[in-house]
């Protein structure tokens, strides 16, 4: 028996199931009767051990007043009457993020309000996911720690050499995604029928998908009780279902389709948006305010699709033109005004970005959006306050 896929949704009666049922610690689930109550270095160390441990294998729950037996099943629930509950979450989380090297993505924790007999406090669970980027080890005392069975142990070298390969192949496991999609835009295997204009390509993937262990259910979409996002656009027109996922177009007036939104169930979007002569010029134009005001809002919901599916708002996106040598970038000129330049090759296929969840998108996308001004000629994106923070300047 294991908590709620999305962690927000824990309530009491999922803690009683795991004593109902004699739910067993085991590779994704560590009970502890009792919260820390003082922080020092030894409390820290053996919190760091559960955070490592499950971030190098593959992942799990590490809930705080839960006791159990001889045979490590939950027995009974412990309220634990913590005098700011908000402030411990806080620190908890604090540590399991600045603790480790390097820093766990998606670390989340959750105070679930329990009362026993008299007592009322609550139950703290703190989730670790299984990371593309492992191992990790804690800072204080430099030990890397995998979770096998019950318990943690610490990994010999030949073991941490073991986790580095695994994290780079998980890596080029997105990279090679997004090439094999590229590959079947260009070759026009796409859900709906696009033209050979030039198109700017937006994948975002969930980290856990890196792993192959996320699965995304379609139905949804096609009953449209969640909203498929598109770029411009609030949701997608014409929704689907085929063996990758479901998917959804971009229409316009008189072209057939401008593009269209596809999901996947190993949890990932793709997004395709054809580009248009705009204004006087002839030639396509990337407009550099409204691309990335469409890309923000765009991936602000697919951030909002991975939390409705359980999975961690940390996300890789990768940002691609295809026929860039086509194209003009409507951006702010070195004199501060506006002007049209050009790509000086067919296809800019951007590094990807990494957006950690208590990081905006529109900071996370800046190396991403600076990057493609440069390629085109200006000197980065002007749609950046002081602050670091996305604000079109215009």
């Amino acid at each position: 028996m294991a908590l709620p896929a999305r962690l927000t949704d824990t309530v009491q009666a999922d803690i009683d199931r795991l004593i109902a049922t004699g739910a067993s610690e085991g590779p994704h689930q560590d009970f502890k009767r009792d919260f820390p109550i003082r922080w020092d270095n030894e409390t820290k160390v053996k919190v760091l051990a559960d955070v490592t441990a499950f971030a190098n294998a593959g992942g799990g729950d590490v809930i705080y007043g839960v006791d159990e037996d001889a045979e490590a099943r939950a027995t009974v629930i412990v309220p634990q009457t913590l005098p700011n509950v908000d402030e411990e979450v806080r620190r908890l989380m604090d540590i399991a993020l600045n603790q480790t090297e390097p820093r766990v993505p998606g670390i989340q924790v959750h105070a679930v309000a329990v009362t026993v007999g008299a007592t009322t406090g609550h139950v703290v669970v703190m989730r670790v996911p299984a990371s593309w980027a492992a191992p990790h080890r804690n800072r204080i005392n430099q030990h890397f720690h995998v979770r096998e069975g019950l318990r943690n142990r610490t990994l010999d070298v030949p073991e941490i050499r073991a986790q580095f390969g695994r994290s780079e192949s998980q890596a080029q496991r997105m990279r090679d995604f997004r090439s094999e999609r590229l590959a079947k835009i260009v070759t026009g295997q796409t859900p709906v029928l696009l033209t050979m204009a030039p198109k700017l390509v937006i994948h975002a993937l969930a980290l856990q998908a890196s792993l192959g262990e996320v699965q995304m259910d379609p139905a949804p979409y096609a009953r449209r009780t969640l909203a498929l996002p598109v770029l411009g656009r609030d949701s997608a027109n014409g929704i689907g279902l085929n063996l990758d996922g479901a998917y959804g177009s971009i229409p316009t007036a008189g072209r057939g389709h401008a593009g269209y939104t596809q999901q996947f169930r190993q949890g990932s979007f793709e997004v395709v948006w054809e580009l248009a002569p705009f204004g006087d010029s002839a030639d396509p134009v990337l407009p550099s305010i409204a691309y990335e005001r469409y890309a923000n809002s765009f991936l602000e919901a697919v951030r909002t699709q991975f939390e409705a599916n359980g999975l961690s708002k940390e996300m890789v996106v990768f940002l691609s033109g295809i026929g860039a040598n086509k194209v003009k970038m409507s951006g702010p000129s070195d004199l501060g005004g506006s002007e049209l330049r050009g790509f000086d090759r067919v296809d800019v296929l951007l590094p990807d970005v990494l957006i950690a969840p208590d990081v905006s998108v529109g900071r996370g996308m800046r190396p991403a959006y600076d990057l493609m001004c440069q390629a085109a000629g200006y000197e980065a994106s002007e749609n950046y306050g002081d602050d670091g923070e996305w604000a079109s300047r215009r």
